[in-house]
């Protein structure tokens, strides 16, 4: 019994001494050796040529080296180092063929050497790859790359494959005759990279990549409204703005033209400015914040005092301006705007005035209330319109207001008008072209700028003037006056407005079928020029009467 119990107790020391028994390491795993060889064929000329042949071998045996062998004759200098090379003697004869034998211990790989006969052109011969753009640069937030290379005589099965070695470029792929790749943004100084291709056991070609150092972006501002709205007696006024990209020193500035904002602010995204009530016409003005180089516009728009709420109201901004006299006291004002949104609109405001003038209309308040403005009627349909987008308007209600400083030569027009439910407000100042600020007197016109006259034809001098707001041309006829025998002015005499005559049968100004002009308006056949003599040259008085019966006069002393 106790030989058992004896027993029991030595069995877990057999067990223990088993266990401690070590494991047998792992034996490595040998593999087979493989032998690469690039080309399968290579060509040559009959005049003989070296060639090369490239081989790589992956798991190499100790011991065990790369032969070559070739059984032509013709084939020499067959010799095996990092690359295999040898010796294509000159051809004299047909062309002809070889193999060239690789080996390294069982594996082995033919090489087929083919020569042209003597005066025949070659195949292809070894594969070349080449880069066509060496180098490439880009800005640094560019994202998308290329390069370009070129490979001649390829060998079927085998591709171009490329690679980076630097961690900004990556996504390298090869298709067709590129290499694509993708770049990081750059955020710091100018850097460079490179990308390298392999064809089979060809020696690799590099492209250099390169990417401008990091540019800060241009700043922009941003107004976040689109216009701001004020009542008649608003004093004060805001919006706000976003500055993208801010550059560390520049501040935001507003700055408008109108003289009724005053004390612009530009602070924390928020401009603020004080505004005086508005005693007339709705008004509009632009504001402009400008951060840098960076700038962005907003339209500012204060209601009129008594605004009709059913009603739309808009600032008219002037693009063209000038009067014109239809008859000696009936003018219209013609005007145009180019509206941002509306586009192009035109605008005719015919005024009568209480007695002739053929100057300009004089200082003064004019309204269709009163009649010195005149709209259109069934019987007369040519007076106040507006016109926008090839469609037309009859203008209902209208305001004006003239005030002439004929001294400075300039005039302040301000106006309404109403076209359905838009009324539309102006104001013009300066020299209104058409008006004449010269008081004419008792001898007309005389402040010319220019006066002159030249020879027309057979029996025909035309007289040219210009004064401020003022062209005349008289087409004058004198008998007997030709190419041959024409001065450089016509005769001393009174020459009276006349219909054109097809043959002069006596001295004329040619009136109502053409030719003479004042402002580009026709003459009728009422009234006379006179040419006399005076020191100097000449004097020219005229007294005429245009198609629109305004009357005209004027003396001209001088050369002519």
């Amino acid at each position: 019994m106790k030989k058992f119990f004896y027993f029991l107790l030595a069995l877990p020391l057999v067990f223990a001494a088993c266990g401690n028994e070590p494991e047998p390491e792992p034996q490595p795993v040998v593999k087979d050796p493989v032998l690469n060889v690039t080309e399968t064929s290579l060509d040559f000329v009959a005049e003989g040529a070296e060639g090369t042949i490239h081989y790589s071998v992956e798991n190499a045996v100790e011991g065990t080296e790369v032969e070559a062998t070739c059984a032509a004759e013709w084939v020499s200098d067959l010799t095996v180092a990092e690359n295999i090379t040898f010796v294509v003697e000159a051809n004299e004869g047909e062309a002809r063929e070889t193999s060239i034998v690789v080996a390294y211990g069982d594996l082995q790989k033919s090489v087929a050497v083919k020569q042209a006969a003597k005066g025949e052109e070659p195949k292809p011969n070894a594969p070349v790859l080449e880069a066509v753009t060496a180098e490439v640069e880009y800005d640094w937030n560019t994202t998308m790359g290329e390069v370009e290379f070129k490979l001649e005589n390829p060998i079927e099965g085998v591709n171009v494959e490329a690679k980076s070695g630097a961690m900004w470029i990556s996504q390298v792929q090869v298709k067709e005759n590129k290499i694509l790749f993708a770049m990081s943004e750059n955020k710091g100084e100018a850097r460079e990279g490179k990308i390298t291709a392999q064809y089979g056991m060809l020696e690799p070609i590099e492209f250099t990549v390169k990417q401008g150092a990091y540019v800060a972006p241009d700043p922009v501002v941003t107004i976040n409204e689109e216009s701001v709205e004020l009542a008649y007696d608003a004093t004060e006024g805001s919006f706000t703005y976003t500055v993208e990209n801010p550059v560390e020193g520049v501040v935001a500035e507003a700055t408008t033209d109108a003289e009724w904002i005053s004390n612009l602010a530009a602070a924390d995204g928020t401009v603020s400015f004080t505004t005086s009530v508005n005693e007339g016409f709705v008004r509009e003005a632009t504001v402009t914040v400008t951060y840098g180089v960076a700038s962005d516009t907003i339209n500012v728009k204060q209601a009129a005092e008594g605004q009709n709420p059913d009603l739309n109201y808009y600032q008219y901004g002037i693009v063209t301006f000038e009067a014109q006299a239809r008859t000696a006291n009936v003018w219209d004002i013609i005007m145009s705007e180019q509206h941002p949104e509306m586009g192009q609109m035109f605008t005719r405001i015919t005024v009568q005035l209480a007695e002739d003038n053929t100057g300009l209309i004089p200082t003064g308040e004019y309204s269709t209330e009163d009649g010195s403005i005149l709209v259109n009627t069934s019987t007369a349909n040519g007076y106040s319109t507006w016109r926008y987008n090839s469609s037309s308007a009859d203008i209902t209600i209208c305001e004006l207001y003239v005030e002439n400083d004929l001294e400075a030569h300039t005039s302040y027009i301000e106006g309404m008008f109403q076209i359905g439910n838009d009324v539309y407000g102006f104001v013009f100042e300066g020299a209104v072209p058409g008006f004449m600020y010269e008081e004419l007197g008792e001898e007309g016109v005389t402040n010319w700028t220019s006066f002159s006259s030249r020879y027309a034809f057979d029996d025909c001098y035309i007289l040219s003037g210009n004064a401020e707001g003022f062209t005349i041309e008289l087409y004058i006829h004198e008998m007997g006056v030709n190419k041959n025998n024409h001065g450089t002015s016509p005769a001393v005499g009174t020459y009276p407005l006349l219909n054109w005559m097809f043959s002069t049968s006596e001295n004329y100004c040619e009136g109502a079928n053409g030719g003479s002009k004042v402002n580009g308006i026709y003459l009728k056949s009422e009234g006379e020029v006179v040419i006399e003599e005076a020191a100097g040259g000449y004097t020219v008085t005229f007294n005429v009467v245009d198609s629109n019966g305004t009357a005209w006069k004027g003396t001209y002393t001088g050369a002519l």
